[in-house]
């Protein structure tokens, strides 16, 4: 069954969060790897709890107290302008080499595009552009709507409704394995791209398949 449009993740799925390293590293930090894993993982752990607390900060400030916790814990002091600066890395994320060809197949097919975001929606439009993959889209959704944060089902329903069909009707395309799962146990039909090879996800919500390119999924969409 082909589906009405094919929702996106943005970080990590579209945008390659590992060009972070290069600021890192610019920033004067030698462990350039370690520090961007435990920086998006702490950006994260941010937004899961505001939503829990249900008390909402947009994910740009998240980001930035993300950084001040992960500098101090990593015994780094950066001046604000430089703090700034690393931060504004996220606005200009480049794609994964697998983006652009295989959104450019999906135009040809005149299949419909989304993304669907935890960032906010400017910061998500000047970083798509940068990428120079705005135009592949044609709504691009974002958890300010809702004022809540990947995995509550409430985001997963904006793409629902911006199509006016059933969950099951859209794919939905995710890096992150946390973000597989919740689309999963929300009725998405999922594509798991584990570029990576990470373990599976656990929780007891399988994606309809697991991908290790995007270009995987032309035969999956045949």
């Amino acid at each position: 069954m082909r589906p009405t449009a094919i929702v996106f993740d943005l970080y990590g799925t579209l945008l390659h969060i590992g060009a972070l390293r290069e600021r890192v590293r610019a920033a004067g930090i030698a462990d350039a790897d370690a520090f961007v894993e435990a920086w998006r993982a702490k950006q994260i752990e941010f937004s899961w709890c505001c939503s829990l607390m249900d008390e909402y900060r947009d994910f740009d400030t998240l980001t930035r107290k993300a950084l001040t916790y992960v500098l101090a814990a990593a015994g780094h002091e950066l001046t604000p302008a430089a703090a700034e600066a690393l931060a504004a890395g996220w606005l200009e994320l480049a794609p994964h080499d697998d983006v652009k060809p295989f959104l450019a197949e999906l135009q040809k097919r005149s299949v419909l595009l989304a993304v669907l975001t935890n960032g906010v929606r400017a910061s998500a439009e000047r970083a798509l552009r940068s990428a120079g993959i705005r135009d592949a889209f044609d709504a691009l959704l974002s958890v300010e709507s809702v004022r809540a944060y990947k995995p509550d089902p409430r985001v997963y329903r904006l793409a629902t409704a911006h199509y006016a069909c059933d969950p099951e009707r859209l794919l939905f395309v995710s890096s992150n394995g946390w973000d597989a799962s919740g689309a999963s146990a929300f009725g998405f039909r999922v594509a798991y791209c584990n570029r990576t090879r990470k373990p599976g996800e656990t929780l007891g919500y399988a994606p309809a398949i697991t991908i290790g390119a995007l270009a995987e999924l032309n035969a999956f969409l045949e």
